[in-house]
């Protein structure tokens, strides 16, 4: 067994084992849960676009967070409102969608 018989493996098996590698791994594509943070960022950054009704305000959000990659399962609509009050609160958004009552 010299260094020759390792360049003796037939074509098909090479490709086979390209194609195993090149495969996700189990669990490697799950999606991560987002921060407050970050859902904060997404509800900005979506009130500055949107242009519909409040009420399908938070599943302009969710699929924004779903586009950047995120798992949504855990965020619910109580939150992403109650982000859009603090931030409006705090002034870092203006209320765009003219929800807020002083």
């Amino acid at each position: 067994m010299g260094e020759e018989d390792i360049y003796d493996v037939p074509e098909d098996v090479v490709e086979e084992v390209i194609e195993e590698e090149e495969k996700p791994k189990q669990g490697a594509r799950k999606s991560k849960y987002p921060t407050q943070g970050e859902i904060a960022e997404a509800v900005r950054t979506t009130a500055l676009t949107y242009n519909g009704e409040p009420t399908v305000f938070p599943e302009a959000v969710l699929s924004y967070l779903e586009e950047q990659g995120f798992s949504v399962k855990h965020v619910s609509v109580k939150r992403i409102w109650r982000t859009y009050e603090k931030l409006v609160r705090t002034g870092r958004i203006g209320d765009v969608l003219g929800v807020m009552y002083d």
